[in-house]
């Protein structure tokens, strides 16, 4: 008799100890705090929306050069090469600096190149690129100095941009449509 006093008192300690487990899972389990979302998903959220920007503009080109137009084809293709390799590297910088500095993300950046007509159209936006990159650079100088850190971060990465990369892919693209 005393095998199954034990075993009886082990199977009721158990039930017990279920019960316990049970009960204290299911008040941590209500008087949880509502799960809110992680603030960096806001971050990936606007890189996710500089590829699906690039996608796009990816698909806008390959329908303009299987039309042959090809200035609108090379804006279209500079347009998704600047989403993907320039858009969403910075983005995923500034908005990590945004959230570091408790500021709102930015969301996504889409480019937009305009069809550059011909070799002169493609100098004339390329001086203009110029002279907005340097306005930028300015104005993320002025930023710094002021503690707007994500504005910096913005107008410093874009403002690169905008002096040394945009007016080269524009004098590429009015070399190869001036031909």
């Amino acid at each position: 008799m005393s095998g199954t006093r034990s075993r009886s008192g082990i199977l009721v300690g158990l039930a017990a100890a279920a019960g316990a487990f049970g009960a204290a899972a299911t008040l941590s389990a209500t008087a949880a705090p509502t799960a809110r979302a992680d603030d960096f998903t806001d971050v990936i959220n606007a890189v996710d929306g500089d590829y699906a920007d690039g996608q796009a503009a990816f698909t806008t080109a390959l329908t303009d050069f299987s039309s042959n137009e090809l200035g609108n084809g090379l804006a279209a293709f500079f347009s998704g090469v600047n989403d993907d390799a320039l858009s969403a590297p910075n983005n995923l910088l500034i908005g990590t600096v945004d959230l570091l500095t408790n500021q709102a993300v930015s969301g996504s950046t889409a480019w937009d190149f305009p069809n550059v007509g011909d070799f002169s159209g493609a100098e004339i936006l390329a001086q203009q690129s110029i002279t907005l990159g340097e306005s930028e650079l300015t104005n993320a100088a002025t930023d710094l100095a002021d503690g707007f850190y994500g504005s910096a971060a913005f107008n410093d990465l874009f403002g690169v941009d905008d002096a040394f990369v945009v007016p080269l892919e524009e004098l590429l693209m009015g070399a190869a449509v001036s031909f």
